[in-house]
């Protein structure tokens, strides 16, 4: 038993000496990209002394495509943009992990630091149909419908916009991917315990199906490709 005790209490104390060596952040980021934006949680660590570090994380964004136009009915008084052709909305869930290496370390709060980076995530896309206000021009019953979009057999000209974001929300459907991004960063802030970052990187996702985002389906996408800006505010034992 005694020996028992005397390992464990060993075990924690390395633990904890481990731990001390290591410089941890945690980040809250926004970022830009080709097919939409996203908002992040992330842990940063890195033993200290060392160049290279890892970060656990996930970020939530949407999935837009370029060819989404939007447009205006012009008979219709009041009537708001909707996009043409847009049959869902799709959000993704991004939990990922990446590894990073330092080219240049701050040693002072006025210095900037940088170092390139590279993740490996899983995306889980979730699309849903989009309603519109679809006008219905016969008397008595004249006025606005909700009504999910449909470009074959509905008039651009008699829709008033669309409906609530989240109608139809639980009539959606998920698509699994794999992720890779990578680029780099600078970074800049008090030295101790708050950090910004700017990071410019080129990232691609690949999910099993087409995420119908369009109603003709042919040019709707499998893989988004994407340059992006992102920006993190990070807090923690940095030094």
């Amino acid at each position: 038993m005694r020996k028992y005790t005397a390992l464990c209490i060993t075990l924690f104390a390395l633990m904890g000496i481990t731990q001390a060596q290591k410089s941890v952040i945690w980040g809250i980021d926004a970022q830009i990209r080709n097919f939409g934006f996203d908002f992040g949680v992330s842990k940063f660590s890195q033993l200290k002394g060392s160049n290279s570090g890892e970060t656990f994380g996930f970020k939530i964004g949407n999935l837009t495509d370029p060819k989404e136009i939007s447009i205006v009915s012009q008979i219709l008084p009041g009537a708001q943009p909707f996009k043409l052709d847009k049959i869902n909305y799709s959000w993704v869930f991004k939990p990922f992990y990446g590894k990073s290496i330092s080219l240049t370390q701050r040693k002072s709060r006025l210095d900037i630091g940088c170092k390139v980076f590279g993740n490996l995530s899983l995306p889980i896309a979730y699309s849903w149909p989009v309603f519109i206000l679809y006008y219905n021009a016969t008397p008595p019953f004249d006025g606005y419908n909700d009504v999910q979009y449909n470009p074959g057999i509905h008039n651009p000209k008699l829709i008033g916009g669309t409906s609530a974001f989240t109608k139809g929300f639980n009539s959606g459907k998920f698509q699994s991917g794999v992720g890779v991004s990578g680029g780099i960063t600078f970074e800049w802030g008090s030295y101790r315990s708050i950090s910004n970052s700017l990071s410019l990187g080129f990232s691609t996702d690949v999910f099993v199906q087409r995420i119908p985002l369009l109603y003709t389906q042919e040019t709707n996408r499998q893989i988004f490709p994407a340059l992006f800006v992102n920006f993190a505010f990070g807090f923690g034992d940095i030094n």
